[in-house]
């Protein structure tokens, strides 16, 4: 793990090949088909179709690019929901609870063996086709995750590969070394949305900051990981294809050196109360 973890503390990023299995991939995909069929079909208007839509001989990943179909143009809020309820799932979360992976955790974080390691997701990244909705500008999860001080983001393509034609993510390189970089916070993703319903918060780091960094643009196969640090600032991408395409994402999470006791991993740093108390005592990083 040597090469691997100097590459990760050099440039903030660590792909890791073919790690995931096919078995726990298709796992993944039922439980993601059956929570989001189960889920959906509550709007009693829609039930029949996604009845169709469900017990049709499609593969799986058409089955949700239909089922979400429906929804994006006639009901956001439901796939707004839906993705509270994925983070709930042990069989969507036991992806990436392997021995082999959790080892590589571990040493990236630079944990001690018997340090509990939690893990935050999956959300799952649904890239509509000529869609600027679901997009993110420029950011770093570390803004989104103040009061954690040691975590790891967790990016995987499922369905189908990632590459810049479907919508993939950029990641600046060495981006996580720079200090305390600003961002722009509103609701929406270009002036045409802002302050929208059901469009993403936006913590946009201002392009200037990072132009002059190397972009790493992320073409990965079903199967392969992606990790990134805490700190790299990144963003995802417009979907040129006539096809959807997914990605799930985790944030794996060591608690032992946050100064606080709030147990979310979300907690924010004045908008929240009762975060910290007296005294804590933590290792520095």
């Amino acid at each position: 793990m040597n090469k691997e973890i100097k590459e990760f503390d050099k440039n903030g990023i660590l792909c890791l090949k073919n790690c995931i299995t096919k078995n726990s991939l298709d796992i993944f995909y039922q439980t993601l088909l059956d929570l989001s069929y189960f889920h959906l079909k509550k709007v009693g208007k829609h039930s029949y179709r996604l009845k169709r839509i469900y017990d049709s001989k499609k593969k799986i990943g058409e089955k949700l690019s239909s089922i979400y179909e429906v929804f994006e143009k006639d009901d956001k809020e439901m796939l707004y929901q839906m993705q509270r309820i994925f983070v709930s799932s042990n069989n969507l979360r036991n992806l990436l609870e392997t021995a082999e992976i959790t080892r590589v955790f571990r040493a990236l974080l630079k944990v001690k063996k018997n340090v509990p390691l939690l893990m935050d997701g999956p959300g799952i990244f649904i890239n509509r086709p000529k869609t600027k909705r679901l997009l993110y500008k420029w950011h770093s999860e570390s803004h989104y995750y103040p009061k954690r001080r040691n975590f790891l983001n967790i990016w995987l393509p499922i369905f189908y590969n990632k590459n810049v034609k479907n919508g993939t993510m950029y990641v600046k390189k060495k981006s996580h070394l720079l200090q305390d970089l600003p961002f722009n916070e509103y609701q929406g993703f270009d002036k045409n949305s802002e302050n929208k319903k059901n469009h993403f918060v936006q913590y946009e780091v201002p392009s200037n900051f990072i132009d002059n960094l190397e972009t790493y643009k992320a073409e990965l196969e079903v199967g392969d990981l992606l990790i990134f640090h805490r700190k790299s600032v990144h963003t995802s991408t417009y979907n040129y294809s006539k096809k959807y395409s997914f990605a799930a994402v985790f944030r794996i999470w060591d608690m032992s050196k946050d100064l606080t006791i709030n147990g979310s991993l979300g907690v924010q740093s004045y908008k929240d109360t009762g975060n910290g108390r007296p005294d804590l005592l933590v290792e520095n990083l």
